[in-house]
């Protein structure tokens, strides 16, 4: 039986060579962009989000009123 996410994936991590991400034992240049590339888009993603919510609502409130 195929799982959910081998349908949407269509990979198994198990048998695929993949790259896990920054080893946070290993303090390099490189390292370090990807870790503060993270950071910054997650960071940048939930700033999004807060606005659309503030936008969301703001628009509710003028449909309300008007």
């Amino acid at each position: 039986m195929t799982k959910w996410w081998e349908i949407l994936w269509k990979q198994n991590p198990k048998t695929d060579v993949y790259d896990a991400g920054p080893d946070p034992d290993d303090l390099s240049v490189d390292n370090a962009y990807k870790t503060r590339w993270i950071w910054y888009h997650t960071i940048l993603a939930i700033g999004i989000f807060m606005t659309n919510i503030l936008l969301i609502a703001i628009f509710l409130l003028l449909a309300i009123k008007l």
